[in-house]
């Protein structure tokens, strides 16, 4: 398979490597830990390839807003057409497939479709749930992107809005008030655990811890070159590694720490990633050709991937295919939801977002050219 590299400026190839670790690490948590006795394999937390999207998120759409807020400093410009392409943009990207999934489960009857309607078309399910602290079968995962649509709705009016000089204080205050309202929900309300994940208040410490990254790019820290040291980078993943086991059977640990701990290894990651520097064996791993185009696909395999065993059990048995085994089901699961999310890609996905090109974030202004003559 040919991966048609991208051609704008701001492309970092490794990136889409990481966004496939991110899917499968959600995959295995999904499909594969909870069928595990193995300490070490139940002990890593798998579940964070969310919050791997959410700091990935937070930096891309935060650079993305800065990066385009200067130029429209630089031309004299308003904002309203930035913010209008923005939204635009965002919705060829994210609505089409999400809102065609959620129309056809309806259509089909699908468990709990029709119950939870109103919720997941308003990308509200996150606030359903945590309200009611339950799970909401295989429309679980859409938390997550409810999470994001919100977060789509304040953030850039923030970051193109707010005075320059107080961007930074404002990102450190979103990730100081939600890393508080964790440890509050944590200790005040210890039987509602939803709520202190699932709201986007719960959240935004990775999201803005993506964000800092993104800023301190913006504004050409030396920050971000200095952690462009590989004994950082692994000594992260190291660190992360051994404090994972060590406190691995502490509760409140595993509920605040462990994750605030992850965020920071991930946006260390993602620096080392967005200059392209990982090398030899991680390198040739993140920009293999199969791993990028998982990764470019990856969020349609978010969408899809939790009612891939459903459509596996009902074909299987048509076939004379029962698969046994979970590491074999788990193969034929990710084999399931690659061609359905290569399929989205190609005839649903690509074509809504080449209209892309018609909302530029950025249009040069034509220069008249006055006769005098």
């Amino acid at each position: 398979m040919t991966i048609q590299k991208e051609q704008h400026a701001d492309y970092q190839l490794q990136l889409d490597g990481i966004r496939f670790i991110a899917i499968f690490m959600v995959m295995v948590a999904h499909w594969l830990q909870w069928q595990m006795t193995n300490i070490i394999a139940t002990s890593i937390q798998f579940v964070h390839g969310v919050t791997l999207f959410f700091v990935l998120s937070g930096f891309l759409i935060t650079r993305i807003l800065l990066d385009n807020r200067k130029k429209y400093d630089h031309a004299g410009r308003g904002k309203a057409m930035l913010i209008r392409q923005f939204y635009i943009r965002r919705f060829l990207r994210i609505f089409p497939i999400y809102y065609l999934a959620i129309f056809f489960l309806v259509i089909i009857n699908y468990p709990g479709a029709r119950t939870y309607f109103p919720w997941l078309i308003s990308y509200t399910s996150n606030v359903y749930q945590s309200i009611h602290n339950l799970y909401i079968g295989n429309f679980n995962h859409f938390w997550s992107l409810a999470v994001e649509e919100q977060f789509y709705l304040f953030w850039p009016w923030l970051m193109l809005f707010v005075n320059r000089k107080y961007l930074l204080r404002v990102i450190l205050a979103t990730i100081l008030i939600s890393v508080a309202s964790k440890i509050y929900i944590h200790f005040y309300f210890p039987n509602n655990w939803m709520a202190g994940s699932y709201l986007i208040i719960s959240c935004m410490y990775a999201l803005g811890l993506g964000a800092l990254l993104a800023w301190m790019h913006s504004e050409g820290k030396p920050l971000v070159k200095k952690l462009l040291n590989a004994k950082i980078v692994w000594g992260s993943v190291a660190a992360y590694t051994l404090m994972l086991f060590l406190f691995i059977k502490i509760a409140w640990y595993k509920a605040l720490i462990d994750e605030l701990l992850f965020v920071m290894m991930s946006a260390i990651i993602i620096n080392y990633a967005v200059a392209g520097r990982f090398r030899l064996f991680a390198g040739g791993f993140l920009q293999h050709p199969w791993i990028l185009y998982f990764g470019k696909v990856s969020y349609g395999m978010y969408v899809y991937h939790l009612f891939i065993p459903d459509l596996y059990y009902y074909l299987a048995p048509r076939i004379g295919l029962l698969i046994t085994n979970k590491y074999t089901a788990f193969v034929a699961f990710f084999f399931l939801t690659f061609v359905l999310s290569h399929l989205s890609w190609k005839l649903i996905e690509t074509p809504v977002n080449n209209l892309k090109k018609y909302f530029p974030y950025f249009k040069k202004t034509p220069i008249v050219l006055q006769n005098n003559g």
